[in-house]
């Protein structure tokens, strides 16, 4: 019997070893894209270059897909989607570029940032990070703070909220970009939490949110719900 060539012709052999050749270069630029994101626990300096380039006053038509969840100023209506108001710009921007490389899953998010370039990502962090997370009438600041907050727990290895969020828990620079967590949502909050705890949430740096959260108690991550909360003077959204 005859030998059969690996492929049908010589003529579609080309054509199907140039399709996988390009396949398989795709994903390796998509590796790489994803890797080149980070240096350590920082933004790689490429990236934080198009960060620092971003333009608040251009998020046009990738901006008018963020209102429908997250509202025209960053200001959330729904207790299960996070306010970007005054978020640390640089933890926006990874998280957006995670969402788009698939490194963050996030259903609907993943497909949103995957249509938006890099420079759309750095306008969005920049617009957001401008804007305030406005304090509710008649809410109050707590006067004091859990120990969890400003001193941690070093017999279970747990470093102070405060140490990476701030005292004000508006997000601070250091060793990581921390994110802004003041007014935060309680709902959202213990869902990220508890995300986190659980391993379903894998994207940060040194697992330093993974490590605290697998020590903490339930109980222990809703009272930092209601603390956050309530530092950034807001109160949980009223469900009809």
């Amino acid at each position: 019997m005859k030998k059969q060539p690996i492929f049908p012709s010589m003529r579609a052999a080309p054509t199907v070893y140039l399709s996988t050749l390009a396949a398989v270069s795709l994903l390796m630029a998509s590796t790489t894209a994803s890797a080149e994101l980070m240096a350590g626990a920082k933004l790689a300096p490429a990236h934080a270059q198009i960060l620092a380039g971003g333009d608040p006053a251009n998020v046009g038509k990738a901006g008018r897909k963020c209102v429908k969840c997250h509202g025209k100023t960053g200001v959330s209506d729904d207790d299960e989607i996070p306010n970007l108001a005054g978020q640390v710009a640089s933890y926006t921007y990874k998280q957006l570029m995670e969402y788009k490389d698939g490194t963050r899953d996030g259903g609907r998010m993943n497909k949103t940032a995957r249509k938006l370039s890099e420079q759309d990502i750095a306008n969005l962090s920049q617009f957001y990070a401008g804007q305030t997370l406005t304090p509710m009438d008649g809410v109050s600041k707590p006067t004091s703070a859990p120990a969890l907050v400003d001193k941690g727990d070093s017999g279970r290895d747990i470093t102070a909220c405060a140490d990476c969020h701030g005292a004000d828990g508006m997000g601070k620079k250091g060793d990581y970009d921390a994110p802004g967590i003041a007014g935060m949502s309680p709902i959202y909050f213990v869902e990220t939490m508890q995300a986190f705890k659980n391993g379903d949430r894998a994207n940060d740096p040194d697992e330093v949110m993974r490590k605290p959260a697998k020590a903490l108690s339930d109980e222990e991550i809703e009272a930092l719900a209601a603390y956050y909360l309530a530092l950034g003077q807001r109160e949980p959204i009223p469900y009809d």
